[in-house]
């Protein structure tokens, strides 16, 4: 497929999300201002690109997205930047694309959490905050200087939707 008739927002995904990967690896969060920016951007080229079908797709996408992530930020398994970078990302995919972008980046994220899991040694006690968080409860968190690794999902979110985006229009 030529470059010329992705979805413009399609092709313009890389670039919030290099800023994403950025923040979230130098400052551990997402800036509002890029999610929201995002969010408008996608809803603002389904309108321009396919009308009020358009608007809906990116909507749903949206939506779904976020809607997604609701339950593991409401959990503590994920933060607020990450749902709202999802959101964003879904409304910039659009819908059905979302669903695929969704799959890719729970994948990436599995991968990514191996990989800071290993790196700091900490299987067993990742293993039981899991099984808390499987099970209705919350992440244990723990107090004093020790700092406990998180993953940086922000990653994996840019992963996940680059790579279904990739192989959507280029597989």
């Amino acid at each position: 497929m030529p470059i010329s008739s992705l979805p413009l927002a399609c092709l313009l995904l890389p670039v919030p999300l290099v800023f994403a990967c950025y923040s979230e690896i130098r400052f551990r969060r997402i800036p509002n201002w890029l999610t929201l920016a995002m969010m408008v951007f996608g809803l603002g080229a389904g309108l321009l690109e396919g009308d009020w079908a358009g608007l809906l797709d990116a909507f749903i996408g949206l939506a779904v997205g976020g809607g997604v992530f609701l339950p593991f930020c409401l959990m503590g398994a994920l933060g607020g930047g990450d749902l709202k970078l999802m959101a964003g990302v879904g409304a910039m995919v659009g819908w059905p694309l979302v669903l695929p972008a969704l799959a890719h980046t729970c994948l990436a994220g599995g991968v990514l959490a191996i990989v800071v899991m290993v790196w700091s040694g900490r299987v067993w006690s990742t293993l039981a905050n899991a099984g808390r968080i499987a099970f209705g409860g919350r992440a244990r968190r723990r107090k004093g200087l020790r700092r406990v690794p998180t993953v940086p999902y922000g990653l994996a979110i840019a992963a996940g939707s680059l790579f279904a985006v990739f192989w959507r229009f280029f597989a």
